[in-house]
């Protein structure tokens, strides 16, 4: 009996992945093309990583924040969440 109900489990967890209710990320279009939304908001987190490493030179905080590869992407990252959750979760 234990070997009959093994197939159960995952099977339920299939079907929940159908239940969820998918919809397109919202487009932006621009001149005739529509681009994604999260394109716009990584572009924005990179442009705000501008001021932040001016910000960093200038107060001489750039070895806490090493690596900066990894700092920078993080910082990116958050930046970009942001402006999502500003201007598209409305």
């Amino acid at each position: 009996m234990r070997q009959r109900d093994q197939w159960k489990k995952p099977l339920l967890l299939m079907l929940a992945g159908l239940l969820t209710g998918c919809t397109l990320s919202p487009a932006i279009p621009v001149l005739g093309a529509a681009f994604p939304a999260w394109l716009f908001c990584s572009l924005a987190g990179a442009f705000l990583l501008i001021p932040t490493h001016l910000l960093l030179v200038h107060q001489g905080w750039l070895r806490a924040f090493s690596p900066l590869v990894i700092s920078y992407l993080a910082l990116m990252f958050i930046y970009a969440v942001i402006v999502w959750l500003l201007f598209f979760m409305g």
